[in-house]
């Protein structure tokens, strides 16, 4: 590829003008919100059944139309560009498969080596909330690497563009401590819900987080267009 200019992403900028366009599209982001909505709802209650690859397709549908619709890349439901997609996102989820497989069989393998004591890292899993909040801190200094630069080839893709995962790389390289800062500020919400969930139904839970997953959406778009669209 031809050497240019590396572009540095503007943390701050990308989530006030993410902010900025969800109150501009007002209408059309409530709708996604509800469209989204319905399929968690659906998704928790169809999950470990046979109709609950139905909703994954639906959500699958929903979120093609999501960044085509950004985009305005005519037109918005396209099954091409749906089955084209298929690929970066199933190397998206073997990848992120993979390495967070063997984050977590790294505690076992330590005491195996002569690292650490057995009866503390058992102490350790045996915990089920330290656990979760050690994988979710993990998970958000790996994201970069097996969710964040790997969606863009889904978003590439998507849109009809190119979907390799070597190319979203290149063009995004030298900014791991900025997706991860921007990563941190989105996750604040999500932690405090998360904090609040067991004070309220689950209903009400799932509709105060999908605009939060509407948003989110929004800034992976937004910090495509950066690395891949704007001058």
């Amino acid at each position: 590829m031809k050497n240019e200019k590396r572009k540095y992403l503007p943390v701050f900028h990308i989530l006030g003008s993410s902010l900025a366009y969800f109150k501009a599209k007002l209408l059309p982001m409530s709708i996604f919100c509800i469209l989204n909505y319905i399929s968690v709802i659906l998704g928790v209650y169809t999950w470990r059944k046979l109709s609950f690859f139905v909703v994954l397709i639906f959500a699958y549908g929903l979120w093609s139309y999501f960044f085509r619709y950004y985009f305005n890349k005519k037109p918005y439901l396209e099954f091409r560009s749906m089955t084209s997609s298929l690929s970066p996102s199933t190397k998206i989820l073997v990848l992120s498969f993979v390495i967070m497989t063997l984050v977590l069989l790294f505690p076992f393998i330590l005491p195996f080596l002569g690292l650490g004591d057995k009866e503390y890292y058992m102490k350790f899993l045996s915990d089920q909330e330290l656990v979760n909040a050690t994988a979710g801190v993990v998970g958000i200094f790996l994201a970069p690497i097996i969710f964040f630069r790997p969606f863009f080839s889904w978003i590439s893709s998507a849109l009809g563009n190119n979907k390799s995962l070597k190319f979203s790389f290149y063009h995004t390289q030298g900014n791991y401590k900025q997706i991860v800062c921007l990563l941190l500020i989105i996750n604040i919400p999500y932690v405090i819900l998360e904090q609040l969930s067991p004070y309220m139904p689950s209903y009400i839970y799932y509709l105060i987080l999908s605009p939060l997953i509407v948003y989110a959406n929004i800034v992976m778009a937004r910090s495509y267009e950066f690395f891949f669209i704007e001058d």
